[in-house]
């Protein structure tokens, strides 16, 4: 069974700041990462479970893109993955939930 993607409103801004920050270094970077991050995200569809629960709050799942962790949670019931925040991995991410 495919799962739907769903993006929470909190994630539009979160990929914005992220888009601005890899704007300034080569050509090509941002491009490249978000390429790679659809590709990622687009994989949850078949596998849901496919990325290990976030130790820290078990509520989420945590995909990890190069130097960020995109968190999600799987709503069974409704078979969709709510993609929630998408915070560089050095930050502490607690305070960001």
């Amino acid at each position: 069974m495919k799962y739907g993607i769903k993006y929470l409103p909190t994630f539009p801004a979160d990929r914005d700041v992220i888009k601005a920050h890899l704007s300034q270094f080569y050509a090509g970077t941002e491009k490249r990462f978000f390429t790679l991050l659809r590709k990622k995200i687009k994989r949850l569809r078949d596998f849901p479970h496919m990325c290990p629960v976030y130790e820290i709050d078990t509520d989420y799942r945590k995909l990890v893109a190069g130097q960020y962790i995109v968190l999600y949670k799987v709503d069974e019931s409704s078979a969709i993955v709510e993609i929630h925040r998408m915070l560089p991995a050095s930050w502490d991410i607690l305070n960001h939930l």
